[in-house]
């Protein structure tokens, strides 16, 4: 496929030259430079907010990439707006450009009827249903949003409320608005390949972009912005040196389908002792092949997590000592039971098969291509076995999927992944759940605290070549933090849950804990 990128100055940034990278080999771009684009208009009253941009917008995301134009044009001003020249669409239309992505000019009219009949896919960081305009997460984090929209769009000449063709979101960082901006950039580089698929396919996303216009901001309105963040990190500061989360896991009762809305009080749980020599308990999954349960046990002494299994007969260390172990999934097939347990920072993802003795190294799992997985989940459907993770290289909340036609061959990234981008639901919380019928899929709320909620995906289509989910509920407790892990089993649901405790050492162990856990290149082990 062809595709046209319009840009000025022969020069993108490096998230947009990444994006474009990720194309791969079976586009051809060809490059089309503006060489008179106007500067933007810099008016004297905003100049708070140009400082508040110079010191917290510019990182390694937004640094300048040349490129080398394969056509230069002067396009032509109208007022605020810019348009193609008649020339230019004649170009287009000769190279037989089948999509063009801007990267480049500012707000641009949109050829109208048959003069060119190609989309023009923009990107705006931002979600449209909310916030259209500028400036880029600004708003989102005045108002305590707790994400950050990124969209690509067909172009149109309403501002930024084109027809959405991909989306995704991050998280909205109230100690930073540069760590904000430069994961929503450095993300959203992944939607480009999922929008040209998109209008390949005639197919638009259900997200209406009738959001306010924003504009720059007033100088008393940078300086309420600056104030928050200057107390935000305060409290991220404060919280990390005093303060450490008492996680536990528990058992509730649980009878038919699974209900969010009404999950069982507190007073019926019932909660894990955690046993000596241990910090904390968190990660609760059925054991496969045997009562009680598989957690991840912090071990005071080190810093390291280990697996315990906990049952009626005592505890038993399933994994220790290689390196961090956590989030202990497992599945059952003809072949045995085994464990995939997250071990990204320090070795590729690993089986283990469960035996008499424990559970003994399988080998690596194997992928198309290395990779440190973060919370990776298996799951036996249609007679292929399906691996949904996030690579530990791209943050927590690309989910991405994986398929193989069994656990011991190789694993291929499917094509509809990444499944989802966003905090919301964007990392596995659990096994998928099978009830009434249906298949769920359980993953984490990151959008506010780390641990503090779980959502629920009904699995509507899962093959070799198609998947669609959709969101059905969430669960946050309301007495405690949590959960952040959630399974059935037959004995109940599984969970864990967290409570704020103040600490005077909390600082020195998370330094601890973070220096005995430093991750390893992902080519070792």
């Amino acid at each position: 496929m062809r595709i046209g990128v319009l840009v000025d100055g022969s020069s993108v940034t490096r998230w947009q030259a990444d994006a474009l990278a990720r194309l791969g080999g079976e586009h051809e771009l060809r490059i089309y430079n503006c060489i008179n684009a106007p500067a933007p208009r810099r008016r004297f009253r905003h100049w708070p907010y140009y400082l508040l941009n110079l010191v917290s917008l510019r990182s390694d995301q937004t640094r300048g990439v040349a490129l080398t134009a394969d056509v230069q044009f002067e396009c032509e001003i109208d007022g605020a707006w810019q348009r193609l020249p008649e020339n230019l669409l004649d170009r287009l239309l000769a190279d037989g450009i089948q999509i063009i992505v801007k990267f480049g000019l500012g707000l641009l009219r949109v050829p109208h009827g048959d003069r060119l009949p190609i989309p023009i896919l923009s990107y705006h960081h931002g979600d449209p249903r909310h916030f259209r305009g500028r400036p880029a997460g600004f708003y989102e984090l005045l108002l305590g949003r707790p994400t950050v929209g990124q969209v690509v769009q067909r172009l149109s000449d309403r501002l930024d409320a084109g027809a959405v063709v991909a989306f995704a979101e991050t998280r909205a960082m109230p100690h930073s608005y540069r760590a904000t901006m430069r994961e929503a950039y450095a993300t959203s580089l992944l939607l480009l390949p999922k929008a040209i698929a998109a209008v390949r396919a005639g197919r638009t996303l259900d997200l209406v972009p009738d959001g306010k216009v924003t504009r720059l901001p007033s100088l008393w309105t940078v300086l309420r912005f600056a104030a928050q963040r200057a107390a935000a990190k305060f409290r991220r500061l404060a919280y990390g040196a005093f303060v450490e989360k008492q996680w536990q896991v528990a058992i509730a009762p649980s009878e038919g389908p699974l209900d969010l809305e009404h999950f069982p009080s507190p007073g019926s749980w019932r909660t894990v002792a955690r046993p000596p020599g241990y910090r904390f308990l968190a990660d609760p999954f059925p054991h496969p092949d045997a009562e009680g349960m598989l957690v991840e046990a912090l071990r005071s002494s080190t810093g390291i997590g280990e697996i315990l299994h906990i049952g009626s007969g005592g505890n038993a260390t399933i994994l220790s000592g290689a390196g961090h172990f956590s989030y202990p999934a497992s599945l059952v097939t003809d072949d045995g039971a085994f464990l995939l347990p997250e071990t990204c920072e320090w070795s590729q993802p690993r089986l283990y098969r469960f035996g008499p003795d424990g559970a003994q190294d399988a080998g690596v799992l194997k992928l198309d291509r290395p990779a440190r997985l973060v919370d990776p989940t298996l799951l036996a459907h249609g007679g292929r076995i399906y691996l949904f993770a996030n690579d530990f290289a791209e943050g927590d909340f690309v989910l991405r999927l994986w398929g193989a036609a069994s656990l011991h061959e190789r694993f291929d990234e499917h094509p509809a992944s990444p499944i989802l981008i966003s905090p919301r639901g964007g990392r596995m919380g659990g096994l998928p759940i099978a009830r009434a019928g249906s298949l769920y899929r359980v993953g984490q709320d990151g959008s506010g605290r780390y641990g503090d909620g779980i959502m629920l995906f009904r699995i509507e289509e899962l093959s070799a070549t198609d998947y669609r989910e959709s969101f059905v509920d969430q669960l946050r407790f309301g007495e405690c933090r949590g959960p952040h892990t959630l399974n059935a089993s037959r004995s109940g649901v599984l969970f864990d849950f967290y409570r704020d405790g103040v600490d005077l050492l909390a600082g020195a162990r998370r330094i601890k804990g973070r220096l005995a856990r430093r991750p390893a290149p992902v080519s070792e082990r």
